[in-house]
């Protein structure tokens, strides 16, 4: 297999309890992300890592396959690297697959559909860069500073503040999607860098959600879309 996504799921966590399931436009968080990838033809194999036997029961709802993570990576402290090369060894070991890439899907950005995934996977394949990464344009830099004190001290002259229009926006990574040559990722340790490129998106693409707030606004950009109908997909398994 050439490409193979990951996407992670622990059963913890602090600002919404159970956020990877947390109901949004009638469908768990997660399955939004497994159907996008699903719907991806660059994709070769949809996989959700998890300890949480609930979120492994939706995984395969939703046609994922699993991978067991042991408990000791699913704390608040685990980093994503460590479950990427866990998964690798996994599926090297359970399913004797070596991925050419790896295409790591954060299933709290319900928005980025196929359409990103595809061209992120395949600036990797074309270019044969080491990493993509998901970003989008943001002009927010620029009204900004700092206080000290009660003293505000602002990043700009006041005086010549030019319109929002005129800024050269500046790319900020949203976290949603990642693709790393596997070759890459094993030998630095690392989801990001070398020869890496960009896959741009529309901020509205990019909404990560990380409190209750940000699941309210993709519920509403999700109404305004029209994407709130309920499809369930049948499992189909790698293993029989």
């Amino acid at each position: 297999m050439q490409n193979v996504a990951i996407i992670p799921a622990r059963g913890g966590s602090k600002r919404i309890p159970y956020k990877n399931l947390a109901e949004l436009a009638g469908k768990p968080l997660l399955a939004w992300t497994i159907e996008a990838a699903l719907d991806a033809w660059t994709i070769d194999a949809v996989f959700v890592s998890t300890e949480d036997r609930l979120i492994a029961h939706t995984a395969r709802r939703y046609g994922a396959e699993v991978i067991e993570r042991p408990s000791d990576l699913a704390l608040d402290t685990t980093g994503t690297e460590p479950v990427l090369l866990h998964a690798l060894d996994w599926l090297d070991a359970r399913c004797h697959i070596q991925p050419e890439r790896v295409v790591l899907l954060q299933c709290t950005s319900p928005l980025r559909g196929p359409e990103v995934i595809n061209r992120a996977v395949q600036k990797c394949a074309t270019t044969g860069c080491d990493s993509v990464v998901g970003v989008h344009p943001t002009i927010d830099y620029f009204f900004s500073g700092a206080i000290d004190g009660d003293q505000l001290t602002v990043a700009y002259d006041p005086l010549n503040r030019p319109r929002t229009q005129e800024i050269t926006p500046r790319y900020r990574e949203n976290g949603s999607t990642y693709v790393v040559d596997t070759a890459f990722l094993k030998r630095t340790g690392c989801r990001m860098g070398g020869d890496m490129r960009a896959v741009v998106m529309t901020p509205t693409e990019g909404i990560d959600i990380d409190d209750l707030n940000d699941l309210a606004l993709a519920q509403m950009h999700m109404e305004r879309l029209g994407s709130h109908t309920t499809i369930e997909r049948p499992a189909l398994s790698l293993f029989g």
